[in-house]
């Protein structure tokens, strides 16, 4: 499994066991690379606009999430890292703007 759902627990952050993929909320993906895991909140339908979620296609073996996972960690160190991906089918496109070794590079998400 390439993407693990979650439901969000009022006063938490998610349940402790995955979800259904119709009730998720928040999906589990693991990265090769410099950052392990990231928990994404999600909506399978619906519009995005304003909700702070991304689309999931709601596959849990070949996910697609729209739009592109930006995390920039310079805020508060100058020298720190930006990961800047695409999630499409299962792989992870690390961009160009990336200031790590795998900046240009497609690869397997992991299994989580």
């Amino acid at each position: 499994m390439k993407a693990k759902p979650y439901k969000r627990i009022p006063g938490s952050h998610w349940t402790d066991n995955p979800c259904p993929v119709e009730e998720a909320q928040i999906v589990m993906l693991r990265l090769p690379g410099p950052l392990a895991a990231l928990m994404i909140p999600v909506m399978l339908k619906g519009q995005r606009a304003g909700t702070g979620n991304w689309t999931w296609n709601g596959d849990t073996e070949k996910p697609t999430l729209r739009p592109s996972i930006l995390n920039d960690f310079r805020e508060h160190d100058p020298e720190g890292m930006v990961n800047h991906i695409w999630i499409t089918d299962g792989r992870v496109i690390f961009l160009p703007d990336c200031t790590h070794e795998l900046a240009g590079q497609t690869l397997d998400l992991l299994d989580v």
